[in-house]
């Protein structure tokens, strides 16, 4: 069964009180093994539409700059002054292609929905629907496991007591993360006993690891699961 949550997010775009004329593009991003991150979402009418980019391009290069990852990418974007056209180089089906671009100001928390299809994730969905507003930033996709920065105010509703743990959003169906049980709604707060901070830490620490052993906060219990 597929559950939508809704989540407030801040995808790419400056936060208001820190740098009122900070850029925003308009896209959700994932980081890949090789190679810039990916756009996996174009908000409609965005910067980002309006200039051409696609769902499924690899982002090269931003205002000349090569781009390696989704942190350096949300920086270059959040420098961008508002107004600013800037080249942004992609690869589209195996072709390079680049596209003018101006950035805009950020509107403050935007609505993005994210489709799970992990059996029983409609109760984290129910639960959800109560969350306070809240940020995420940046999102890694690695081992069929997507997962987010946590807030202080998710820190608490899932009940972990330090400033650990990245939110699992999403695990790929018949990923060995699934088969190993994994779940949306999951906190990650360590991998092979290395503490997961943000989805940063997450990403490197399953890029180093072959059988990872994750320790999980799940109904506000903590316990391990080992991925094959």
């Amino acid at each position: 069964m597929k559950a939508i949550v809704l989540l407030a997010a801040v995808v790419l775009m400056a936060i208001p009180a820190a740098a009122q004329d900070s850029g925003w593009i308009g896209v959700s991003i994932d980081d890949q093994r090789e190679g810039g991150p990916v756009i996996r979402r174009v908000e409609t009418g965005s910067p980002a539409e309006m200039a051409g980019l696609r769902e499924g391009d690899v982002i090269l290069e931003f205002d000349k700059q090569q781009v390696i990852g989704v942190q350096q990418l949300t920086r270059l974007v959040r420098e961008t002054p508002v107004g600013r056209t800037v080249d942004v180089k992609v690869r589209r089906n195996n072709q390079e292609q680049t596209f003018k671009l101006t950035a805009e100001r950020g509107s403050g928390l935007r609505a993005q929905r994210f489709e799970f299809d992990v059996p029983g994730v409609h109760l984290f969905a129910d639960r959800m629907r109560d969350f306070p507003r809240i940020q995420v930033n940046t999102t890694y996709v690695l081992s069929g496991i997507r997962v987010e920065d946590l807030t202080d105010q998710l820190r608490d509703y899932f009940g972990v007591g330090s400033n650990n743990g990245v939110l699992v959003t999403s695990v790929d169906a018949g990923s060995a993360a699934a088969k190993a049980g994994l779940r949306a709604g999951d906190v990650i707060t360590a991998v092979d006993s290395r503490n997961i901070r943000a989805a940063a830490d997450f990403s490197r620490e399953m890029r180093a690891g072959t059988r990872p052993v994750l320790k999980i906060f799940r109904d506000k219990q903590e316990r391990e699961i080992k991925i094959e």
